[in-house]
């Protein structure tokens, strides 16, 4: 692409996209058409292993039990890969760009990977929203248990308060009937039944009367302070209860908002085939493990310019900071680049970006580092999902090479479907990148299987 990314020549589709290793027929097909006026460079001055882009053979697929496919990642090599006996032939694919082929091969058009794929991807949600469920009945189980722990101490303390009132109660009718006595008796004698006393001979004065007096106020002075503590200790214990309960509400509602989670996932899931593909701008479904999982299943060796975790997590978090699906960007670069082995890969170019048809991957632009590549490639895609995009509206700054304002397709495609023709001209373009995905999702749903 000479000076407007994305701009479509007449007659053709302009694609950015390589067209790279396609072993077992999954590569991208045509990288896109060459511009006009454009000039393919020398062979005497291409890049060692370069060859000529042409239209790929069409992709080995896996047909999975609800009769939708995934497509063989190009240049399988792991345990994943299909048998020598439906490799493609000997010397396919070379160590860079694509072999060619016959122009005169027929196309193949895949099935459509998306209703499959959409069904897959609902089923993972179904799977968490239960999760959330499930583990949101926990905390309702735990603060039941704790509500029915301080519903019980709360009533202990009631018990204990009304007792020590009955002992002031008690304390003070003492009092009062000391004072009825002295008042009508004027001696002690009638002090024998209040204080339970053996015997009265020895209270004959007034200093007795007062020893008696001081213990029956004691008694009474006991019992308030009892009265007092029980009433703290019932405070406390009714506090814990209101809290026990307040938590237990929360948890309760948690769980009623983790059920109509659950139950939008089951309606969604059932609406799940008959949706569009998912859009190119989201948050990715997959993780890291779920990806080094796949990507190990299916290539025996780490890329040569990285290591496959450090290409998984750059992809994870600069989509995740441009808004861009990195779970399925990764799946377009493998497609892109053969599993990360083609020339442009070696040039940190994961996307084919700036390669046309016949040239690539001499025509590709180069990036210096991985995390620049990984972001070029990111935001290209978003340039191409939203409209009126600039380079102010990107959380990093962009390539220049990449800026948005030199796309001149911005907003033309929303979703992943719609980017044949336009990021590539092979007309299985988004059917290989789906299908590589769904390859992706399935693997992590057997593995989830396992561990669950």
């Amino acid at each position: 692409m000479n000076e407007d990314l994305g701009r479509a020549p007449a007659g053709r589709a302009l694609a950015l996209a390589a067209a790279v290793l396609v072993a077992l027929g999954a590569g991208s097909g045509l990288a896109g058409a060459q511009e006009p006026g454009s000039t393919v460079q020398d062979p005497a001055t291409e890049e060692p292993g370069a060859t000529p882009t042409t239209q790929p053979p069409p992709p080995s697929t896996i047909l999975f039990p609800d009769g939708d496919f995934g497509v063989i990642p190009p240049g399988a090599t792991g345990p994943g890969a299909p048998p020598p006996d439906e490799m493609p032939p000997d010397g396919f694919p070379p160590a860079e760009g694509e072999l060619p082929v016959p122009e005169e091969l027929p196309v193949v058009i895949l099935p459509d990977p998306t209703p499959g794929l959409n069904a897959a991807l609902a089923d993972i949600d179904v799977t968490a929203a239960r999760r959330r469920l499930d583990a949101a009945e926990l905390p309702v189980i735990a603060a039941g248990e704790r509500t029915a722990v301080a519903r019980d101490a709360m009533r202990a303390a009631l018990a204990g308060r009304r007792a020590v009132a009955d002992m002031v109660v008690v304390a003070r009718g003492r009092i009062e009937a000391l004072a009825v006595n002295a008042l009508m008796y004027g001696d002690p004698a009638g002090l024998e039944p209040i204080d339970g006393g053996d015997s009265l001979d020895d209270l004959r004065d007034r200093e007795l009367r007062d020893v008696v007096t001081d213990h029956v106020d004691r008694t009474l002075d006991t019992a308030v302070d009892a009265l007092r503590a029980a009433l703290w200790v019932e405070g406390d214990a009714t506090a814990a209860y209101a809290a026990a309960r307040r938590e237990q509400r929360a948890a309760e509602r948690q769980h009623l908002l983790a059920r109509a989670d659950l139950e939008r996932a089951i309606a969604q899931a059932a609406e799940a085939r008959r949706q569009v593909g998912p859009g190119i701008l989201g948050h990715a479904v997959l993780d890291s493990s779920d990806l080094v999982a796949w990507y190990r299943t299916y290539y025996a060796v780490d890329p040569p310019m990285a290591s496959i975790t450090a290409l998984i997590d750059t992809y994870l978090a600069v989509g995740a900071e441009e808004g861009v699906t990195g779970d399925i960007a990764f799946a377009q670069a493998i497609l892109e680049t053969g599993g990360f082995r083609s020339g442009h890969a070696q040039g940190f170019n994961f996307a084919g970006i700036g390669a046309y048809d016949h040239c690539a991957p001499v025509c590709g632009f180069r990036f210096p580092d991985l995390v620049s590549g990984v972001r070029a490639h990111i935001h290209l895609l978003r340039a191409y999902a939203e409209p009126g995009l600039t380079s102010a509206n990107l959380a990093s700054p962009p390539h220049g090479l990449v800026a948005p304002e030199r796309i001149g397709v911005r907003g033309c495609c929303p979703r992943w479907t719609a980017l044949t023709g336009v990021w590539a001209t092979d007309p299985n373009y988004d059917r290989k990148v789906l299908g590589i995905y769904r390859l992706m999702v399935e693997t992590a749903r057997a593995l989830d299987r396992v561990q669950t």
